[in-house]
């Protein structure tokens, strides 16, 4: 590839990475990733680290803020996928830096602007909310306070889903990838429940929660839904909740996926009915993905008719 070729691409990326963090904020993870990929540690770092300070520096503060926290989440994931840890395992520590990160910077601005730091976040959300009055007059205008309180699991939502999507769609987008096959562009990964190394989108296949994640789960719905807590507990609750209903939702997905692939059903398909899914059943697959623990319907999917008859 030539020297002019790989500027475009090295442009072509940039750009791609800060329309989809304006637009969507979890797409702009993915093009990040194809981007770390060609230019290496120094590289990667130095210039989406220009571009967001030159964001911040230019006014577009909200553009400098989201695309800096992506960089910093998918620059952190990429080190420890270098180190051939597993998808959960990358996620989780990439998830906890991010998340002291962003709690010190927060520690730092409210002990810069003091006690109507409160006044502050309020009135950024209200703002928000008025904005998306003006295209569906059907949001109730007291959400601002609900949305303020659920801020930490939905900005935990939002760096899980580009987690997610970065890795899935890293191989459609790399041209290494399209060079040399749709395993190329991740590293291999051993884990323990295969007799082979799996790349980092091969594990999504096979994603499946931990068992603390199962009783987080259960504590986090008593502490919603039975009012036997005080609100501060209660409202931490919510937020746990909708970061397990999420992950479950991965899990469902997996198993989705795998029920597709029994049937053999072509990709333009599985697409179709992949967007349907997330837009319109996104908690019957996460109960899916909840029973998955229980009945391990992969496993099941996996084995021969035969094989399941004997069983049952």
């Amino acid at each position: 590839m030539s020297s002019g070729q790989k500027l475009s691409r090295f442009v072509f990326y940039s750009v791609w990475a800060v329309l989809m963090t304006v637009m969507t904020y979890v797409l702009g993870g993915a093009p990040l990733k194809v981007l770390r990929q060609q230019v290496g540690r120094v590289g990667y770092w130095a210039w989406t680290t220009a571009i967001s300070v030159g964001f911040y520096a230019a006014g577009v503060k909200p553009v400098g803020i989201m695309l800096f926290s992506l960089v910093v989440l998918i620059g952190v994931f990429s080190e420890l996928e270098e180190l051939h840890l597993s998808f959960p395992v990358s996620a989780f520590f990439t998830l906890l830096i991010n998340s002291l990160i962003t709690g010190g910077a927060f520690a730092l601005w409210v002990s810069r602007i003091g006690p109507k730091w409160s006044a502050e976040v309020h009135s950024a959300v209200d703002g928000v909310i008025k904005q998306l009055m003006a295209v569906n007059p059907n949001i109730p205008a007291n959400y601002t306070e609900l949305v303020v309180q659920v801020i930490p699991s939905a900005v935990m939502v939002l760096w899980i889903s580009a987690l997610y999507l970065a890795v899935l769609l890293e191989g459609r987008l790399s041209p290494a990838a399209k060079a040399s096959g749709p395993a190329a562009a991740t590293s291999q990964v051993p884990v323990a429940s295969g007799p082979r190394a799996l790349t980092m989108r091969e594990q999504l296949a096979e994603l499946r929660m931990p068992d603390a994640v199962v009783w987080i789960f259960i504590l986090a719905l008593l502490g919603a839904f039975s009012g036997l807590v005080k609100k501060p507990v209660e409202i931490g609750a919510i937020n746990i909740l909708n970061v397990c209903a999420l992950l479950f939702f991965l899990q469902g997905i997996a198993v989705v996926a795998r029920f597709f692939e029994r049937l053999r059903m072509g990709a333009f398909w599985q697409f179709v009915f992949m967007v349907l899914i997330v837009v319109h059943l996104f908690l019957f697959v996460s109960f899916l993905g909840l029973m998955d623990y229980w009945l391990d319907m992969r496993s099941r999917m996996s084995k021969r008719p035969q094989e399941y008859n004997r069983e049952t």
